[in-house]
């Protein structure tokens, strides 16, 4: 059994089904699930997930993100394609431990745009996936930075083809708090100055309203943040104060075994410290906030 302090983890991911937790996990290309009864220790993992052969994409995946949608399990995945531009993965499992397979040989962002972090909402009874679109193909020239931006498309009822054009939802400098400064990125052989975007997620609140958060690097602090709106299409208003700002994020959201709603993140941004950080959280005035 492997502790959870002693799982060193980026972009974790948690599902509960019939009693038992599911984390979520990339390393040595491939991705892994570890499983637990109360998210202390964990069984050793089994591989999920490989790129196949003759796929669109070849290596760099992360970030994997598995819903439960109409009956199936649905892995949302960050990869970089043959054609030198990141997007998300589909791929499908009939179990949360079984070996999931991509449901087309693309991604579900845009062909022609460095995509990633792609994740499921259901809104109005239809399906979107949301998404970051962020570096390196983000610059912009007149201010010498990177500007991250969160999307969003609607998907076909199988999420196998995106329905009409995506959307935009907001850019990473528009958020009062995130475009305090941009934060230095390694890129290549050099620094970048960038806003990030990382890992949009959508709850809905009780009130009907969708509460988005992602991660911004601002002043060099990796913070989780969320944004409010009636429905997926905006407009947005974003919230004055982080949901968590100790340099950790990539938040999800789930509902443990007694019903209490929790945040995942990792936690420190800092390698090779990274480790799965589980807090609890509530509604609290329109927002999700820590308990």
């Amino acid at each position: 059994m492997i502790k959870t302090e002693d799982l060193r983890i980026r972009d974790p991911y948690i599902v509960l089904h019939n009693n038992t937790y599911y984390l979520y996990r990339s390393y040595d290309l491939a991705i892994w699930v570890f499983k637990s009864r109360d998210m202390k220790t964990w069984e050793e993992p089994v591989k999920v997930y490989t790129i196949p052969e003759n796929s669109w994409a070849y290596t760099d995946l992360w970030a994997p993100e598995v819903h439960l949608y109409n009956g199936k399990f649905y892995m949302f995945l960050s990869l970089l394609g043959k054609n030198g531009l990141r997007g998300t993965e589909i791929s499908v499992s009939n179990t949360p431990d079984g070996f999931f397979t991509p449901i087309s040989n693309r991604p579900a962002t845009p062909l022609d745009k460095s995509c990633i972090d792609g994740s499921l909402i259901i809104d109005g009874g239809k399906p979107y996936m949301v998404y970051s679109h962020d570096w390196p193909d983000n610059y912009v020239k007149d201010r010498d930075v990177y500007v991250g931006e969160i999307w969003a498309v609607e998907l076909s009822e199988d999420l196998t083809t995106p329905v009409g054009e995506p959307f935009f939802l907001f850019g990473s400098n528009e958020c009062p708090y995130s475009a305090l400064a941009a934060a230095p990125t390694e890129w290549e052989d050099g620094i970048i100055m960038r806003y990030g975007s990382d890992a949009p997620f959508v709850n809905r609140l009780s009130n009907g309203k969708l509460f988005l958060t992602w991660s911004p690097i601002p002043a060099n602090n990796y913070v989780v943040i969320g944004a409010v709106a009636d429905n997926i299409k905006g407009p947005w208003k974003h919230c004055e104060k982080p949901v968590f700002d100790k340099n950790g994020g990539h938040a999800m959201f789930f509902t443990d075994k007694d019903g209490t709603l929790k945040m995942c993140i990792h936690c420190p941004e800092c390698e090779p410290l990274e480790r799965a950080l589980i807090l609890t959280v509530q509604e609290k005035e329109g927002e999700i906030v820590l308990v």
